[in-house]
């Protein structure tokens, strides 16, 4: 069984759609049709129920996907230990979220690969956009996105944003109007849902406060200087109990794992990205663009 066969599988699973895993692995939909046609064949089963607006793994196809995902991940462990790659990461992350259990993965990857070299540089998504476009990184993880036409966005999760502060009791527009916005800068991706909540509600405001550390945003946040949004996912990490839901589609937002359209992913930074999307909760397999 071929590998980029696998990949084929596992991108029309997660996509539910030939057309739109065509165009993930840059591939023409006939040859991933026939693709899936093999893969079926290969097992003399059908492993999709096909629908008029897409496709989904049957019970079948559902366990081929799991043994795919194992395998794609052992391929991708392999060619780093046998290949002469360049054992190096180069990433960047938010100031202010990073992804779920990315400690842990670098712990793993530490293990396993006693020379690997890591650097790793934190902004606004715009930031790390910038740095991608330069080179200076390789891959970002990112909170939203500007769509860059230089870059490929892969989406693996999302988050709901949170208002955090003292009194928020108080309607959301009365909030918006009187209290202090914190943000970590002008460029933060925050401050554009910010900026959308007010031109939603019809409140005009530019005088935002700006604290770039974390701990102390929160802090303020916390003694009734000001309010400010985090991802509901970080507030029992960060301490805080405090906190507004809002019922607002702009506070829905993507995570995606981005890189650029013309860089090779090498085995190492494969791995990673897998580890990553298997602990948002997803399961799915970060699959990698053809070589």
């Amino acid at each position: 069984m071929d590998i980029e066969n696998m990949r084929a599988f596992i991108t029309v699973a997660e996509h539910k759609s030939i057309s739109l895993a065509a165009k993930e692995l840059l591939q023409l939909q006939s040859n991933m049709t026939a693709k899936i046609k093999k893969i079926e064949s290969e097992f003399n089963t059908e492993l999709f129920y096909r629908k008029p607006r897409g496709m989904e793994l049957n019970e079948k196809g559902k366990k081929l996907y799991a043994q795919f995902k194992k395998i794609v991940l052992l391929w991708e462990e392999t060619r780093s230990l046998m290949s002469e790659e360049s054992l190096s990461l180069k990433l960047g992350l938010m100031v202010s979220k990073n992804p779920a259990n990315f400690d842990d993965t670098m712990e793993v990857l530490y293990e396993k690969y006693e020379n690997l070299m890591v650097s790793i540089k934190t902004g606004s998504t715009p930031k790390i956009e910038e740095e991608l476009v330069n080179g200076m990184i390789d891959i970002g993880f990112l909170v939203g996105k500007t769509d860059v036409k230089s870059l490929h966005y892969k989406k693996y999760g999302t988050e709901k944003l949170v208002l955090i502060g003292k009194s928020l009791d108080k309607p959301l527009d009365e909030i918006l109007k009187n209290d202090n916005l914190i943000i970590s800068s002008e460029n933060c991706y925050y401050k554009k849902i910010f900026d959308l909540l007010l031109e939603d509600r019809q409140v005009i405001r530019s005088d935002f406060v700006q604290i770039a550390a974390l701990e102390s945003m929160i802090k303020m946040c916390q003694l009734g200087m000001g309010v400010t949004l985090i991802p509901e996912s970080d507030t029992a990490a960060l301490g805080v109990r405090n906190y507004k839901v809002i019922d607002h589609s702009y506070c829905e937002i993507e995570k995606f794992i981005c890189y650029r359209k013309n860089h090779k992913i090498t085995g190492i930074e494969q791995q990673l990205m897998n580890m990553i999307v298997d602990v948002s909760g997803r399961g799915d397999t970060f699959d990698s663009i053809p070589e």
